[in-house]
């Protein structure tokens, strides 16, 4: 297959670099500063540009069959002045445009939005606290329209939600719930290695298409 990683010099997007390429892909990774991903391959291209640079965005997405993007908000570890919000509509477009239709998207543990009314009644009020302190206010606002961009576009996304990533070795074991509160009953903590492991096997498999998973180790 033909990837795009969107964040692959980032802790967990240099696993899935790694991680692609060692099962005979391509990959095409989009970044603002490709000095900073170490890694090199004839098989690997870097494109230079920011998230919202539609010209690079689409030279990066053009071709592909899938997109993974392992981003954070600037509270979760992103950089503080990554513009998620329109760099995931940039994203989007880009795909809609040249016909990719497969999106998987790590992001930290605010974007599920649970479907039992009580649930997000109780995360609503927990977005309204946060958003009162200065510190959080914009991840806040950043996090839910993240979330409302992807699952309001018609592409087969998926997305992978994590609590606690850490830079341990992977396991190999990787636990899923969905949003609807069906499979294992996860943890907060996974490996950088097995969250891209999972998000990778995603490239190509639809079981999880239009669906928001949480998982562990």
């Amino acid at each position: 297959m033909k990837l795009t990683i969107v964040g692959a010099s980032g802790r967990t997007g240099t696993h899935l670099a790694e991680q692609a390429l060692a099962a005979g892909h391509d990959v095409v990774a989009l970044m603002r500063n490709p000095a900073k991903l170490t890694l090199r391959h004839e098989r690997l291209q870097a494109v230079q540009g920011e998230l919202t640079d539609e010209a690079a965005v689409a030279d990066a997405v053009r071709g592909a069959d899938a997109v993974l993007a392992a981003l954070s908000p600037e509270i979760f570890g992103g950089p503080r002045d990554l513009p998620l919000t329109s760099g995931t509509g940039t994203i989007l477009a880009a795909m809609r445009t040249h016909g990719v239709g497969r999106l998987v998207y790590s992001w930290g543990p605010s974007i599920l939005i649970p479907r039992n009314p009580l649930l997000r009644a109780v995360r609503s009020a927990i977005f309204v606290l946060l958003g009162r302190l200065p510190a959080t206010r914009s991840m806040v606002n950043e996090t839910v329209e993240v979330g409302e961009a992807i699952r309001g576009s018609d592409r087969d996304w998926t997305l992978v939600v994590v609590t606690a990533p850490h830079d341990g070795p992977g396991t190999g074991r990787v636990k899923v719930r969905t949003g609807t509160g069906t499979g294992d009953r996860v943890g907060s903590r996974i490996s950088r290695a097995d969250l891209a492991q999972f998000m990778l096997a995603q490239a190509d498999d639809l079981r999880y298409a239009r669906q928001e998973l949480r998982i562990s180790n």
